[in-house]
Formats: C-alpha cells, structure tokens, sequence
C-alpha cells in the first residue's frame, strides 16, 4: 500500500466507483454517493430497487463473491486497490443475478 501509496489508490477506488455507480442506477437502486467528489469515500452506499430486501441481495451477491455489507441498511460495495475496473461486467452479471433471484 505504501508503494502504491493512498492517493492513487483512492483515484483507483473512484474510478472503480465510476464505473459502478451508473449500472446500479441504471437498474434502479438509488446511491448515496457524494455528488461533491472531495466528499467521497471508499465506499458506494445504495438503496437497491423496490421489491429487493438489503440482506438477501447482499447474502446473493456474497455468495457470488461479490463481498458487499449491510451495517446500516444499505448495500456497500468497497472496492480496493486488488480491484480491477474489468471486474465491472462480471459485478453487473452478479448484481442482475442476484437481484432477480432475491426480487419479490
């Protein structure tokens, strides 16, 4: 991490975020996402769509390999430094996949 050092990888983490970001709302979750980029974090924050419970959405995508938590009844993806921005098809496919397994 020092050889990397915490700017870059918080530069890598957004555009992570970037990418993400616009295939959930696409699909109808809402982030809380800071609109301000010097008042984000490492962490995307979102409401999934009406009709899809945050546990059982995150417990789907878990078991997809897709680690996300629910401490305050939101779904957090938190991407790290490991994280390569062509992980975001294989997210989407698993975002889709789980969504329509855990839809009520």
């Amino acid at each position: 991490i020092r050889a990397l050092g915490t700017e870059a990888i918080y530069q890598h983490v957004q555009r992570y975020h970037d990418a993400l970001e616009p295939v959930l709302l696409s699909r109808g979750f809402r982030s809380e996402r800071s609109r301000d980029p010097a008042a984000r974090s490492g962490i995307l924050s979102a409401w999934p769509p009406q009709g899809i419970g945050v546990p059982a959405l995150s417990q789907a995508l878990n078991a997809r390999g897709i680690a996300t938590t629910t401490p305050d009844g939101r779904i957090r993806f938190s991407p790290h430094w490991p994280n390569a921005l062509s992980e975001i098809p294989m997210v989407t496919a698993a975002i889709d996949a789980a969504c329509a397994e855990v839809q009520s």
